[in-house]
């Protein structure tokens, strides 16, 4: 009876499974970088307005540091490396003007509650989730603040609307699916939707990758980076045709918010970590494109993007992994090396 008094007061915690420790280790590389970019542009903003949104961006990243080290100490991995302060030169010169800093921190909010709730659906143990849950609230609160604040300042590309139909429809020909390459089906909805919040990411990917291209010290980083800004340019400019087509809006470029400072503010590695995020999260939106758009040309369209994209990141690891900036994430043991270990 008190043996099972005490299991009942001290229930048994479960190891942590693979996807929560990626979960965890993922979160802990993205905010140790995001540490480093927001205290740099909180040097440089001059809007209070911004500022406080880029504060509270901050202050998410540095709340959950201690907790991923605790899970993490708790399970006897060890603590990832993440990055430091030596990542980042806090004295260096204005790179971002403050507008570009705020649409930043919009979309990686966008990216932040995808993140998030890709992470609730493979973690098991009930902290963990709880602990995810409370990361959405946070971020949801920075998505409204720093929208809110787009929205305020007249600075945010609204999508495209669309007039109502008289009633619904139902599908009755092959081809719908075929669209302007093969029949006359205009645009729907879905695949507006897709077009434009693809845009928006492209266009702020491409000044982040033309700005670190700008600064990087390593000459092969420096050409890998602006390699990455004229392909996004090309993937900006197939998209935007097809909504030109159909005399529909995009989101408008702002490369223009980027100064013309050559002194590079963050290490290369953390530069080019930032540019692998930009890239897999590039190749995940055209896959959801890609499940969603029903016409073949918008297909034929991302699924080429999608592997030009996956061909450069390819080259980007290269370069990484040769100079030794790669941190690898926590491995399943080798059996097949423990099985010939000699005793």
């Amino acid at each position: 009876m008190d043996n099972q008094t005490k299991s009942e007061k001290t229930p048994h915690i479960a190891k942590l499974t693979a996807p929560e420790i990626a979960n965890l280790w993922s979160q802990y590389q993205n905010d140790t970088m995001a540490i480093c970019i927001y205290k740099y542009m909180l040097e440089n903003v001059e809007d209070e307005s911004i500022r406080s949104v880029l504060k509270l961006s901050l202050s998410l990243a540095e709340g959950h540091i201690p907790i991923i080290k605790d899970y993490f100490k708790n399970e006897n991995f060890p603590i990832p490396h993440g990055f430091t302060g030596d990542d980042v030169d806090l004295t260096a010169p204005r790179l971002f003007e403050d507008t570009i800093c705020l649409t930043y921190t919009y979309v990686m909010s966008v990216n932040g509650l995808a993140g998030y709730a890709a992470a609730l659906t493979t973690n098991v143990r009930r902290d963990i989730r709880d602990y995810f849950v409370d990361c959405q609230n946070e971020t949801m609160e920075l998505f409204n603040n720093s929208l809110d604040l787009l929205l305020e300042k007249g600075i945010v590309s609204r999508p495209p609307t669309i007039s109502p139909a008289n009633s619904f429809n139902f599908i009755e020909k092959q081809a719908f699916m075929k669209g302007l390459l093969g029949g006359e089906r205009p645009l729907s909805c879905i695949e507006i939707s897709h077009l434009f919040w693809d845009l928006k990411k492209i266009e702020l990917s491409k000044s982040f990758t033309m700005a670190f291209s700008q600064v990087a010290k390593s000459e092969e980083v420096k050409k890998f980076l602006w390699r990455g800004s004229e392909i996004y340019t090309k993937h900006s400019e197939i998209l935007q045709s097809v909504l030109s087509l159909e005399q529909l809006p995009f989101p408008k470029a702002n490369s223009s918010e980027i100064t013309n400072s050559t002194t590079a503010p963050f290490s290369d590695r953390l530069m080019m970590y930032h540019k692998s995020l930009f890239g897999s999260t590039t190749i995940g939106f055209y896959g959801t494109a890609i499940g969603t758009s029903q016409r073949a040309d918008l297909v034929v369209h991302y699924t080429r993007l999608a592997s030009e994209m996956g061909k450069y990141m390819e080259d980007g690891m290269n370069i990484t992994i040769k100079n030794k900036w790669m941190e690898e994430p926590p491995l399943t043991e080798d059996r097949k090396k423990l099985s010939r270990k000699q005793y």
